[in-house]
Parts: structure tokens; sequence; C-alpha cells
């Protein structure tokens, strides 16, 4: 009788495990289904705009400031521009805006700071963009002229060409010449290599 209730007790923990199993799956599959939901609309935006089915909705423009006294917080949106100039337009209308009021709170004050650390900060990288790109046309500059410069060489006649070859070669005559003499100045002698013979 006790092996009968040790079996059935290990059966309904089997159950309950597979009820947990299932339980556990159904939540999962439920809240993946509700993220996938939700999220469609938006890869189907995202798919539309890669196929060309679909113009991206320009962004909408700087927000206004909303002024909360109590905790004194500015909540704005970060001013991003299509280029690195228009974004420095930007954060200097949020920079005036801030230091506009009367009587500018530390938060005000705060704003300005930020706003001009952003303007410093998009500033060196527009300096940063302009170096690189004339860089890059300095060196296409360069290579165009020098392409030109090899373009515009003339070529030599047969006879130059002879008179260039047989430089080259008293060049080196002279160079081995200097070397056989430098090596007898010094003691030693070029002899030919004598065989022995042995019996």
């Amino acid at each position: 009788m006790n092996a009968i209730m040790t079996f059935a007790s290990a059966a309904d923990q089997m159950q309950r495990y597979d009820a947990v199993k299932r339980r556990n799956a159904e939540q999962a599959y439920h809240r993946q289904a509700d993220y996938n939901g939700r999220n469609q609309k938006t890869l189907d935006d995202l798919e539309a705009l890669l196929l060309g089915k679909k113009e991206p909705e320009a962004v909408s423009e700087i927000r206004e400031f909303k002024k909360l006294d109590a905790g004194q917080v500015k909540q704005i949106a970060l001013p991003l521009g299509k280029t690195l100039e228009e974004t420095i337009d930007a954060w200097r209308d949020v920079r005036r805006e801030a230091i506009s009021v009367q009587e500018p709170t530390i938060a005000d004050q705060q704003l300005a700071a930020t706003a001009s650390a952003k303007i410093m900060e998009t500033e060196a990288r527009l300096a940063l963009q302009k170096r690189e790109q004339s860089q890059i046309e300095a060196e296409a500059h360069q290579a165009k002229a020098d392409a030109f410069k090899v373009a515009s060489m003339d070529l030599p006649s047969d006879l130059e060409r002879e008179v260039l070859l047989e430089q080259k070669r008293f060049a080196k005559a002279i160079s081995a010449y200097s070397i056989q003499v430098e090596a007898k100045s010094n003691g030693f002698i070029a002899e030919w290599p004598s065989i022995n013979k042995t019996a």
C-alpha cells in the first residue's frame, strides 16, 4: 500500500510540474504575442520605408519649453538638425531662450551652460569634418597634379635612352674599379684560385 501511495504522490508531482510548465509556456507565448502585436506597426513602417513605398515622416521641430517652477526643471527636446550648422543654430536658440528670462533660475543657467557645451562640441565636430574634407580634397588635387605631371612628361628618344644606359654602365664600372683599388691599397691581391693536386 505504501508503494502505491509513493507512486501516486510522484504522479501528482509530475502532473503539477507539467501544469506549471504549460502555464509558463502559455504566459511566455502571450507575452510574445503582445510584444509582436505592438511592434508590428513599427515593423510594417520600417519595411515600407526600406522598400520605398512610404516617405519618411518629417521630424517635428523643436518643442517649446515647459517651465516647472516647483522642481525647476525644463524639459526640452534635444535639438538635432539635419546638418551640424542647423544643430548649432538650434542649440543657440535654446541658450537664448534660457537666458532671455528676466530672472534666470538655476535650471535656466544650467540649461544655458549645457547648450553652450553642446555648441562647442558640435563646432569642434564641424571643424574636424571640414578639416578632413579639406585633406581629402588636397590629396585628390595632389594625385590629379601628379597624374598630369606624369602624362605631360616627354618620353626619351632612342638616342637619349642609349646615353642614359651608357651613363649607368659607366657609373657601375667606376664603382667596381674603386672597390678594387681600395682593396689593393689595403693589401688584398686579386689572384686566380689555385688548385692543388694531391696524388
